[in-house]
């Protein structure tokens, strides 16, 4: 039988992690073992997804900063499990959560809407002071929960599972 666990990584995976987010061109600055979940199948990682936590106007929220799934297990649903993984264990289930993506369509399935292009510039301090700016192919979405106040450390130290035990 296939066993699958989606599980937080450790300074170990950091390497396998590297050699996934660059399949897409994907950087690693400033992300730690801590901001990951991972995917595996029988041991091997198949996906992971980067989350982290910052404020706006003094409130926290969350953004997607990575998710990647291995090309030759793409399109199994890897990527969803993932974000909705993360989404259900949410502790209080109470804040907003976004995403910057080229493929919107991934999270409009998971119940992201898009943003207008203007609030990006209010989101991230990269898009405020890009050249590229108005040319930008990236869409900003946005998942909300009721504005109370979140920690990521309390979902990642409930985050491993082993998938096949999960209804």
């Amino acid at each position: 039988m296939t066993k699958i666990l989606i599980r937080k990584a450790k300074k170990s995976d950091m390497q396998t992690i590297q050699k996934l987010l660059s399949t897409y061109f994907l950087d690693m600055e400033d992300l730690d073992p801590e901001d990951f979940l991972l995917y595996e199948i029988d041991g091997k990682i198949t996906g992971c997804i980067s989350v982290i936590k910052t404020k706006l106007h003094g409130e926290n929220i969350m953004e997607i900063h990575s998710i990647a799934v291995h090309p030759n297990f793409r399109g199994k649903g890897i990527g969803t499990k993932l974000v909705k993984h993360f989404l259900k264990n949410i502790e209080n289930n109470a804040f907003d959560f976004y995403a910057r993506t080229t493929v919107p369509r991934f999270f409009e399935k998971l119940n992201f809407v898009k943003i207008e292009n203007s609030e990006k510039k209010i989101l991230w301090e990269d898009c405020k002071n890009c050249e590229h700016f108005e040319k930008c192919t990236q869409y900003a979405m946005k998942y909300s929960y009721n504005p109370v106040k979140f920690y990521s450390s309390q979902v990642l130290q409930k985050s491993n599972v082993d998938v096949n035990s999960e209804k």
